[in-house]
């Protein structure tokens, strides 16, 4: 079984059916060969990208709620809070890149490998955590 911990974007393209990456997330999501973690932090994000885009607190939450009986939900612990910091004076990140450390930070403490998501770059020239890339129809 592949440990997988999940970006913000595999959950809000796994709501939204509209999207071209829809399909994708789903097959992550529902993969039974995945063992997948979801950080408290892509938690927070995915509630305020739902509440930018206008979908229903309802709609959201009852998502959520789908979500987390197959995933594992992970806290920031002390030994992520250390590679955190090995993390932010190694790549001196700018902006929203923060976010992204912490939630390889949060990885690296569970010893997760992977991330499953649609943002490559955000991700890129970072050995410490490889991609699992979403595909768009």
């Amino acid at each position: 079984m592949s440990r997988i911990i999940l970006d913000t974007n595999i959950l809000v393209y796994g709501l939204d059916a509209q999207s071209g990456y829809y399909a994708s997330a789903v097959a992550i999501l529902t993969n039974p060969a995945y063992e997948l973690s979801v950080p408290t932090k892509v938690i927070s994000e995915f509630f305020a990208v739902c509440s930018k885009l206008n979908v229903g607190i309802a709609d959201s939450m009852k998502f959520y709620q789908e979500v987390q009986k197959n995933t594992t939900t992970l806290y920031p612990t002390p030994a992520s809070l250390g590679h955190f910091e090995q993390l932010i004076q190694k790549y001196q990140p700018r902006g929203n890149r923060v976010f992204d450390l912490e939630i390889v930070s949060v990885a690296m403490a569970n010893d997760i490998p992977q991330i499953a998501t649609a943002n490559l770059n955000d991700f890129q020239g970072m050995p410490e955590i490889g991609v699992l890339a979403l595909v768009a129809k």
